[in-house]
């Protein structure tokens, strides 16, 4: 489950409408969040508040060993009036990652209106207000802190800025303070990344302190570009996404070089036009006509690290609005070593308090019966078109989930186990990893059920147990 500030950052980017998706580094996103999650260990409470639109606090207090926390502070001059920020409120969706459907690519001009892109005040409005609105704010930007306690302390910190429509500035650092007699200074790097988004492509150039390591992320779009087609003609023809991307790494101090590459094929929410909303099921421009790709979301990626010769290959599924299935293959080309992973997640949707009436399916033809019979009687000023409302109810359904079942296999028999739901105010996440293991008491259990500690071919009986339980409440 995402933390509090997490959530925050993730609605800062829908906010400025920037395309987390159009990354090289959100590849295999999808993947990975249906078979790289990770269990909580021990105990952990977690204590959130969105104090004012543009300031928000989370303490953490967990058990592992010895007693541990954090303190975060955020600020952003982007007012988070409309974000959900009390536990009961905000969508489960939101905060357990899952099955990351591939949003359409947009020009970024389209999504905002800049008056001046040197100056620093008043330089962009929402695309809502056509740039035209007499209240203007500053360039977006978020600032982050979080110190974790006990000492040794270490402190992050964050400052993302929106410098254009098509550009963003991160800057992060990390410092972490040395043993309490130790008077040297303490150890930072600073992480510098620039990202370049036309919507077409994009590009990410980064540097650290730490070797003085220069990087670059590029990402190509196959297909219509956004920029050049107008905004019904892409959605109409344009239901899936092939995406070809790379990138390298190089270190002049420690002389460290890497690179990879990859592609994605990934199908796109069905296109919402006025046709396909006022269409009936049985129309061939109605959306459920559209085959597979409209009826079962799925994502195919193929990554290869040419150095160290790995390949990975991933699908993923989307079988229902509440279960997703993925399955991950990676080998080695010169040490003859392979992955085999697979997981699911299965959303439980909540009782429903009130029942709505069945739609019989023949509105569109009462429609067509009021157009060439005036005397007809007229539609209830609550009716809507059955396609519309099943898009609707789909959505809601998905806002309302409030609880969700993850389950993890590799070829080695590591299990994880993922329980995330809503109980009263609370949001709890429950955790179990098993596996067969060469325990050793010197090490103890693994953290959060991974891998690491597990010997393949399950020569040894024992098996390693590790359970752990977050809650976080936020208001």
């Amino acid at each position: 489950m995402l933390d509090f500030m997490d959530y925050i950052q993730l609605a800062f980017a829908e906010g400025t409408n920037w395309n987390r998706d159009n990354s090289y580094s959100s590849l295999t996103a999808t993947a990975q969040s249906l078979l790289d999650f990770t269990t909580p260990e021990r105990l952990r409470v977690h204590l959130s508040s969105l104090s004012t639109p543009h300031f928000a606090t989370s303490y953490t207090l967990g058990t592992v060993g010895l007693i541990d926390g954090s303190v975060s502070y955020l600020y952003s001059t982007l007012p988070f009036d409309s974000t959900p920020s009390r536990s009961a409120l905000i969508p489960l969706r939101k905060l357990t990652p899952g099955y990351r459907q591939v949003q359409r690519p947009a020009a970024p001009a389209e999504n905002w209106a800049w008056n001046s892109i040197l100056d620093g005040v008043g330089d962009f409005s929402p695309a809502g207000d056509g740039g035209n609105d007499a209240v203007t704010r500053q360039k977006a930007t978020l600032l982050h802190a979080t110190l974790h306690l006990p000492p040794p302390t270490t402190l992050n910190a964050l400052f993302l800025r929106r410098i254009s429509p098509t550009m963003q500035l991160a800057l992060a650092v990390c410092s972490t303070r040395g043993p309490p007699l130790s008077k040297s200074a303490p150890q930072a790097s600073l992480l510098t990344q620039l990202s370049h988004d036309t919507g077409k492509y994009s590009n990410e150039y980064l540097f650290s302190t730490d070797n003085a390591l220069f990087g670059w992320r590029g990402l190509w779009n196959f297909g219509p570009d956004p920029r050049s087609t107008s905004k019904n003609d892409n959605s109409a023809s344009q239901l899936s996404l092939l995406s070809a991307g790379a990138e390298a790494y190089y270190s002049p101090i420690s002389s460290l070089i890497g690179m990879s590459t990859g592609i994605r094929f990934s199908t796109l929410p069905a296109p919402e036009t006025p046709e396909s909303q006022f269409s009936s099921p049985s129309s061939p421009s109605s959306p459920a006509n559209n085959g597979p790709i409209s009826t079962f979301p799925y994502t195919l990626t193929l990554t290869l690290t040419p150095l160290t010769g790995s390949l990975s290959t991933s699908y993923s599924l989307r079988a229902s609005p509440n279960l997703s299935f993925s399955s991950r293959f990676g080998f080695n080309v010169y040490s003859w070593e392979s992955e085999m992973v697979a997981g699911c997640e299965l959303w439980r949707k909540p009782s429903k308090s009130t029942t709505e009436p069945e739609d019989d399916g023949l509105e569109w033809a009462r429609r067509k019966m009021r157009e060439n019979n005036p005397d007809f009687p007229p539609a209830p000023s609550n009716a809507s078109p059955a396609p519309l409302k099943e898009l609707k109810k789909d959505e809601e359904e998905e806002e309302a989930s409030d609880s969700v079942l993850k389950i993890r296999v590799d070829q080695s028999w590591n299990v994880r186990l993922l329980w995330e739901g809503r109980v009263k105010e609370l949001l709890v996440s429950a955790g179990v990893g098993l596996g067969p293991s060469s325990f050793s008491p010197a090490y103890g259990p693994g953290g959060g059920g991974g891998g690491a500690q597990s010997v393949g071919g399950g020569a040894s009986a024992s098996y390693w147990r590790s359970v752990g339980v977050s809650v976080s409440y936020s208001s």
